[in-house]
């Protein structure tokens, strides 16, 4: 017996191939990203592959089964449309114009199974068509402009799966091979609408890991958060016990910040603190952690360090870059840093609210500069206490 080939067969075997491949990656990438919007598109094509299935099983009649899905299936991705293009508050009046598409639909599905006269042929095509066009219209229509670019993919899918089901339900477009309407459907929607789905998972995907780079790292400047900061100086402090010497905190503001801004203008902030902090991370070794704290307030840990000779070459090291005036940013601006430098010989901070109120004494004594300290730009603690500053070799500079 040899094989005869046939044309309408053969494109439906092409169509039931595509549409697989989108439901196993809608069903595999909202697995893997948590995307419950690609579940709902793989379940709304798993579903229409059930009750194919049913219907063969029970004998159902083709054609019936066929309207329904015609019918059901545009407003199944109506409420999809719904879902992402809602507004930003539902109102009463909204849910039950969401509940009156349903029972609409519903309701034209019925009208077909129980009457196939010409009036109900048009009756129930023109009528999906307008009741899709006017829930989208009161339903979508107003979040359209807030919405992702993804939305053109979106409506792409949605007014061709309509103007499918439409012409197949007014007889306009006809196939000899069984289920042929519900494949070109399903083929109209779900590429479309699979692309919609993936590029906003994207995006969200990625605003989420701005957000969570965010909270570790200082969108402007690059340097650490100061969550990152507390979280390298509580074990920092704990392994300062243990040592002989260990670390230090270095706290760095920039004193004439405000009389730069007004010099240079408004919107030469932020390059103010770019350059401060490229500043400062020029004077650290790579084992250092920088954070900036607040707007003109920056901290550093170093650990490894032997003696105070060392936190004070550090301290000196830190106040000079603020004072270099190559750069590519700001040529030729000089920054006045003032820096306050403490080893961490200091009781073990027992929790983050604990590392929190230390660090906020250490800045309040940038509010009041100690008077031993007005001419100078170098504040140092060691064990608590404010002391004289020391060579390596550990000599008084006085």
């Amino acid at each position: 017996m040899s094989p005869v080939f046939n044309p309408d067969t053969f494109v439906l075997g092409i169509a039931v191939g595509v549409l697989g491949l989108v439901m196993l990656l809608s069903l595999i990438v909202a697995y893997a990203y948590d995307e419950p919007t690609l579940f709902a598109l793989g379940g709304y094509l798993v579903g229409v592959t059930l009750v194919l299935l049913a219907g063969r099983q029970m004998r159902w009649p083709v054609q019936h089964i066929e309207v329904v899905l015609l019918i059901l299936g545009p407003a199944a991705i109506a409420g999809l449309h719904i879902w992402l293009l809602r507004k930003r508050t539902t109102s009463a009046a909204d849910k039950v114009l969401m509940a009156a598409t349903l029972l609409i639909a519903l309701g034209l599905a019925g009208l077909r199974l129980v009457d196939d006269s010409p009036m109900a042929v048009l009756a129930s095509s023109y009528g999906l068509g307008t009741l899709l066009l006017l829930s989208w219209l009161v339903l979508c229509l107003p979040a359209w402009r807030i919405s992702g670019p993804w939305k053109w993919w979106l409506l792409l899918g949605h007014v061709a799966g309509a103007l499918v089901a439409v012409l197949f339900l007014l007889g306009s477009m006809d196939s000899r091979a069984n289920y042929w309407p519900v494949a070109m459907l399903l083929l109209a929607q779900g590429p479309p609408t699979y692309l919609a789905l993936v590029w906003r998972s994207r995006l969200l995907n990625e605003g989420r890991l701005r957000g969570l780079a965010a909270k570790v790292t200082d969108p402007l400047t690059g340097l650490s958060s100061l969550a990152v900061l507390i979280d390298r100086l509580r074990p920092a402090i704990n392994r300062a016990q243990k040592v002989k010497y260990g670390g230090a905190l270095y706290l760095i503001a920039i004193h004439n910040f405000s009389g730069l801004v007004n010099e240079l203008g408004v919107d030469a902030k932020e390059k103010l603190i770019l350059e401060a902090a490229n500043r400062i991370r020029r004077a650290i070794s790579d084992s250092d952690t920088a954070a900036r704290i607040t707007e003109q307030l920056f901290a550093v840990v170093a650990q490894d360090l032997e003696d105070d000779g060392q936190v004070d070459s550090l301290a000196t090291r830190l106040l000079v870059s603020g004072l270099r005036i190559e750069s590519d940013f700001l040529p030729g601006v000089s920054m006045q840093f003032r820096v306050i430098a403490t080893n961490l010989k200091v009781p073990p901070l027992t929790d983050v609210a604990a590392a929190q109120n230390w660090l906020r004494g250490l800045l309040g004594h940038f509010g009041a500069w100690p008077d031993t300290h007005r001419s100078r730009n170098i504040l140092l603690f060691s064990n608590g206490q404010i002391r004289r500053p020391q060579t390596t070799s550990g000599n008084s500079t006085f």
